[in-house]
Protein backbone atom coordinates (compact mmCIF):
# COMPACT_ATOMS: atom_id res chain seq x y z
CA UNK A 1 0.00 0.00 0.00
CA UNK A 2 3.02 2.35 0.98
CA UNK A 3 4.18 1.83 -2.57
CA UNK A 4 1.20 3.14 -4.36
CA UNK A 5 0.56 5.92 -1.98
CA UNK A 6 4.13 7.11 -2.45
CA UNK A 7 3.97 6.51 -6.82
CA UNK A 8 0.72 8.46 -6.11
CA UNK A 9 2.46 11.12 -4.66
CA UNK A 10 5.44 11.32 -7.52
CA UNK A 11 2.65 10.99 -10.14
CA UNK A 12 1.04 14.47 -8.77
CA UNK A 13 4.03 15.94 -8.08
CA UNK A 14 5.60 15.87 -11.59
CA UNK A 15 1.90 16.68 -13.23
CA UNK A 16 2.50 20.01 -11.10
CA UNK A 17 5.74 20.88 -12.11
CA UNK A 18 4.53 20.06 -15.77
CA UNK A 19 1.79 22.80 -15.46
CA UNK A 20 3.97 25.24 -14.04
CA UNK A 21 6.47 24.50 -17.22
CA UNK A 22 3.49 24.78 -19.58
CA UNK A 23 2.83 28.40 -18.04
CA UNK A 24 6.61 29.17 -18.13
CA UNK A 25 6.58 28.20 -22.18
CA UNK A 26 3.37 30.04 -22.18
CA UNK A 27 4.61 33.29 -20.99
CA UNK A 28 7.75 32.91 -22.81
CA UNK A 29 6.02 33.00 -25.78
CA UNK A 30 3.76 36.23 -24.94
CA UNK A 31 6.54 37.72 -23.90
CA UNK A 32 8.47 37.21 -26.70
CA UNK A 33 5.92 38.34 -29.14
CA UNK A 34 5.80 41.47 -27.43
CA UNK A 35 9.53 42.25 -27.24
CA UNK A 36 9.11 41.62 -31.35
CA UNK A 37 6.07 44.08 -31.46
CA UNK A 38 8.24 46.54 -29.32
CA UNK A 39 11.36 46.55 -32.05
CA UNK A 40 8.78 46.35 -34.98
CA UNK A 41 7.55 49.36 -32.94
CA UNK A 42 11.06 51.34 -33.77
CA UNK A 43 11.97 49.69 -36.56
CA UNK A 44 9.26 50.96 -38.75
CA UNK A 45 8.48 54.46 -39.57
CA UNK A 46 4.76 53.73 -40.73
CA UNK A 47 3.87 52.60 -37.06
CA UNK A 48 2.70 56.07 -35.01
CA UNK A 49 1.45 54.21 -31.82
CA UNK A 50 2.83 51.51 -29.84
CA UNK A 51 -0.54 49.39 -29.14
CA UNK A 52 1.07 46.97 -26.76
CA UNK A 53 -2.13 46.92 -23.92
CA UNK A 54 -3.08 43.46 -24.59
CA UNK A 55 -0.01 41.98 -23.17
CA UNK A 56 -0.39 43.39 -19.94
CA UNK A 57 -3.03 43.53 -16.64
CA UNK A 58 -5.05 46.66 -16.59
CA UNK A 59 -2.97 46.97 -12.92
CA UNK A 60 0.05 46.20 -14.53
CA UNK A 61 3.53 48.12 -12.30
CA UNK A 62 7.08 48.19 -13.90
CA UNK A 63 9.39 48.42 -11.11
CA UNK A 64 13.15 50.38 -11.70
CA UNK A 65 15.97 51.09 -9.92
CA UNK A 66 17.61 54.29 -10.61
CA UNK A 67 20.77 55.44 -8.10
CA UNK A 68 19.06 56.94 -5.14
CA UNK A 69 15.86 54.81 -5.15
CA UNK A 70 16.69 51.31 -3.69
CA UNK A 71 13.06 50.72 -3.12
CA UNK A 72 12.59 50.99 -6.78
CA UNK A 73 10.08 53.70 -8.79
CA UNK A 74 6.98 51.87 -9.62
CA UNK A 75 5.15 53.07 -13.21
CA UNK A 76 2.13 52.26 -14.12
CA UNK A 77 0.72 50.47 -17.71
CA UNK A 78 -0.11 53.97 -19.09
CA UNK A 79 3.03 55.85 -18.33
CA UNK A 80 5.29 53.16 -19.55
CA UNK A 81 3.82 52.47 -22.66
CA UNK A 82 3.43 56.27 -23.27
CA UNK A 83 7.36 56.50 -22.46
CA UNK A 84 8.03 54.12 -25.26
CA UNK A 85 6.11 56.34 -27.49
CA UNK A 86 7.64 59.35 -26.54
CA UNK A 87 10.73 57.79 -27.25
CA UNK A 88 10.02 57.42 -30.88
CA UNK A 89 9.02 61.34 -31.19
CA UNK A 90 12.33 61.82 -29.83
CA UNK A 91 13.88 60.08 -32.73
CA UNK A 92 15.08 57.75 -29.85
CA UNK A 93 14.62 54.22 -31.21
CA UNK A 94 15.57 51.04 -28.89
CA UNK A 95 15.96 47.47 -30.31
CA UNK A 96 15.98 44.63 -28.11
CA UNK A 97 18.57 42.63 -29.29
CA UNK A 98 19.92 39.17 -27.80
CA UNK A 99 18.14 37.67 -24.71
CA UNK A 100 18.74 34.74 -22.36
CA UNK A 101 15.52 33.21 -20.57
CA UNK A 102 15.25 31.53 -17.80
CA UNK A 103 12.38 30.13 -15.82
CA UNK A 104 11.54 32.49 -12.67
CA UNK A 105 10.72 30.69 -8.91
CA UNK A 106 8.72 31.25 -6.46
CA UNK A 107 10.43 33.74 -3.90
CA UNK A 108 9.69 31.32 -0.78
CA UNK A 109 8.79 27.77 -2.72
CA UNK A 110 11.71 28.05 -4.32
CA UNK A 111 9.56 26.31 -7.55
CA UNK A 112 9.38 27.14 -10.89
CA UNK A 113 6.16 28.97 -11.29
CA UNK A 114 5.39 30.41 -14.14
CA UNK A 115 7.85 33.69 -14.39
CA UNK A 116 9.89 34.42 -16.68
CA UNK A 117 13.79 36.05 -15.83
CA UNK A 118 15.83 37.53 -18.82
CA UNK A 119 18.93 38.99 -19.56
CA UNK A 120 19.45 41.33 -22.32
CA UNK A 121 21.10 43.61 -24.51
CA UNK A 122 19.41 46.66 -25.83
CA UNK A 123 20.47 49.62 -28.47
CA UNK A 124 19.02 53.46 -27.93
CA UNK A 125 20.20 55.15 -31.56
CA UNK A 126 19.89 58.65 -32.09
CA UNK A 127 20.41 59.78 -35.39
CA UNK A 128 24.05 57.48 -36.16
CA UNK A 129 25.09 57.37 -32.34
CA UNK A 130 24.95 54.32 -30.44
CA UNK A 131 24.37 53.24 -26.55
CA UNK A 132 24.67 50.05 -25.70
CA UNK A 133 23.59 48.91 -22.71
CA UNK A 134 22.32 45.15 -20.85
CA UNK A 135 19.63 44.52 -18.84
CA UNK A 136 17.87 42.05 -16.28
CA UNK A 137 14.03 41.30 -15.55
CA UNK A 138 11.63 39.40 -13.67
CA UNK A 139 8.48 39.03 -15.03
CA UNK A 140 5.21 38.03 -13.57
CA UNK A 141 2.50 36.87 -14.82
CA UNK A 142 -1.25 36.69 -14.18
CA UNK A 143 -3.53 34.34 -16.47
CA UNK A 144 -0.79 35.16 -19.50
CA UNK A 145 -0.72 38.47 -19.25
CA UNK A 146 2.52 40.74 -17.22
CA UNK A 147 1.32 41.73 -14.21
CA UNK A 148 5.12 43.15 -13.12
CA UNK A 149 8.38 44.02 -14.57
CA UNK A 150 11.13 44.55 -11.98
CA UNK A 151 13.94 45.47 -14.15
CA UNK A 152 17.80 46.32 -13.53
CA UNK A 153 19.91 48.42 -15.89
CA UNK A 154 22.46 51.01 -15.49
CA UNK A 155 19.91 54.04 -16.23
CA UNK A 156 22.63 56.49 -14.72
CA UNK A 157 25.03 55.20 -17.49
CA UNK A 158 22.04 55.55 -20.28
CA UNK A 159 20.67 58.84 -19.51
CA UNK A 160 24.34 60.57 -19.24
CA UNK A 161 25.08 59.17 -22.75
CA UNK A 162 21.33 60.41 -24.21
CA UNK A 163 22.12 63.66 -22.60
CA UNK A 164 25.78 63.69 -24.30
CA UNK A 165 23.94 62.95 -28.07
CA UNK A 166 20.92 65.41 -27.26
CA UNK A 167 22.62 68.51 -26.21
Amino acid sequence: MKSWTTLFLCFMTLSACQKKYNDYNQNLANYKHLIIDINDFFDYQNINELTIDNYYTEDFIFHSYPVGHKKGIPTSKQDYIEGLNQMKKMNILLNIGHSIYLPGIDEKSHQVDGSVRVYYGATLSIDTNKIEFSGYQTINFTKGKISEIWEWADYGGVKTQLNNFLN
